[in-house]
């Protein structure tokens, strides 16, 4: 055994508790880093020095390896739940917009606009020769006809965001998963050495945690330290490379036009948008079959009745649905407006009254449900998705930040215990070199004795 040993075990001790305070360090740099996961020093014996056939000394300690706190199979239920929780507030924000453009209930909504609408006709019933009356029931019609024209031209402005942000969000998660693969190999080369690749690490289980976010991806890990991504069946990310996701959207079926097989959005927040434009789409067609209804009716009756110059077969409204509904050029003058059911019978309003009875007439394009029933069921239609989806959005969340709380105190960094362990790896330095200079004293002594000046 050497002279020196004592010295050796002492410089092991120095080195090992050195480390300990940079890992500390470390952590306690990076408290505020998200996504950072803290660092354990794990320490071990290093081998024992055989004095004979039953004396065996310790030879001192090492950092057998500087650990990264990390639980993979959390991080997975972790990136799972938030995917789902993006899915629904995407959603849940989408449909507040919805709710906000349909202005109900309120003043200037379709809804009061369209019981004006059949007041004036009520009015006029009761003075079916006032020309005053026949331009009461016009400026109603004018204003009924604008706001169902605004509601649609609103719904196609936020389809046509949303599927603007889609594409972006596609843009995106191909943007990340280029990064995941070059991660890969940088982290499988450190790895491959023996360096410590945690920073690597949690760089990529961050981008990871936005791929799920973005569109539901889900992670399988490797032997080697790669990392391989899958949505669907389609595979993103493998090894140093990545496979983008086509931008071709098909609404529904909610997946991704893809050769040979489309590539189905379950989760995150691009299956959100997914989500709320089939809503705005299938609220878009309620309206537009709500509008020609009204065409329809209102023309149908009105074409039968009398203006106040006995001209008859006159329509009120022009176009087809609610993209195009305006009022017709036949009623461009008030007295055209037809009141009377009868020839020369200025003060017959029959025409009028069965108009404004048509606010509770049951239509068979609408199921059976009035014009004003089957709007008010539409509204109620969106607000309920709103709501309910607003909810289930809350609910998730809770999940999510229950997880996120487990996962800090696994990977958070604690100040007091950062504190705690500085005290402690300094304090073992410390002894370790008072340690080193007992023995290089000890070692002058022995020397001065064997070789004296």
């Amino acid at each position: 055994m050497s002279s020196f040993y004592g010295i050796e075990l002492g410089t092991r001790a120095l080195r090992a508790f050195q480390i300990g305070l940079e890992v500390t360090g470390h952590n306690v740099a990076n408290v505020n880093t998200p996504g950072f996961s803290r660092r354990r020093v794990q320490f071990a014996n290093t081998p024992e020095f055989a004095l004979g056939s039953r004396l065996r000394l310790g030879s001192g300690v090492m950092v057998q390896m500087v650990e990264r706190m990390r639980e993979m199979m959390l991080e997975g239920r972790i990136n799972a739940q938030s995917a789902d929780f993006a899915r629904l507030d995407t959603l849940a924000r989408s449909l507040q917009q919805v709710q906000s453009a349909f202005n109900e209930p309120g003043e200037f909504g379709i809804n009061a606009r369209l019981n004006a609408f059949f007041n004036a006709f009520e009015e006029l019933a009761t003075r079916p020769d006032s020309l005053a009356s026949r331009q009461s029931v016009l400026q109603s019609a004018s204003a009924l006809v604008g706001t169902i024209r605004s509601l649609y031209d609103s719904l196609n402005t936020l389809e046509s965001q949303a599927l603007t942000q889609a594409e972006a969000m596609i843009s995106e998660a191909n943007e990340v998963a280029q990064q995941v693969a070059r991660l890969n190999e940088r982290i499988r080369a450190a790895q491959s050495t023996g360096a410590e690749a945690g920073d690597l690490l949690d760089q990529r289980d961050r981008l990871m945690s936005r791929l799920s976010e973005l569109v539901g991806a889900r992670a399988h890990y490797t032997s080697d330290g790669g990392i391989m991504v899958f949505v669907d069946g389609h595979t993103m990310v493998q090894d140093g490379a990545s496979f983008p996701l086509p931008n071709a959207i098909d609404i529904a079926n909610r997946s991704l036009d893809n050769t040979p097989v489309d590539i189905r959005i379950q989760s995150g927040a691009l299956r959100g948008l997914m989500d709320s434009i089939a809503n705005l789409q299938s609220y878009r067609a309620d309206l537009n079959t709500f509008a020609n209804t009204l065409i329809t009716q209102v023309n149908t009756i009105h074409s039968t009745g009398f203006n106040l110059n006995n001209t008859t077969g006159l329509l009120f409204f022009d176009g087809t649905d609610a993209s195009d509904i305006a009022l017709h050029s036949d009623v461009s003058d008030p007295a055209n407006v037809s009141a009377s059911g009868l020839i020369n019978t200025p003060g017959n309003g029959g025409v009028a009254l069965a108009l404004a009875n048509l606010r509770n007439q049951p239509q068979t394009a609408l199921g059976g449900a009035s014009l004003t029933q089957f709007y008010r069921s539409l509204v109620g239609r969106v607000g309920n998705d709103a709501q309910v989806s607003r909810n289930r959005a809350e609910t998730q969340q809770l999940t999510v930040e229950h997880l996120n709380n487990l996962r800090e105190s696994i990977s958070g960094v604690s100040l007091d215990e950062e504190a705690a362990k500085l005290v402690q790896y300094q304090r073992s330095y410390q002894a370790a070199a008072r340690m080193v200079s007992s023995f290089d004293s000890l070692l002058q002594d022995v020397l001065q004795f064997v070789a004296p000046r």
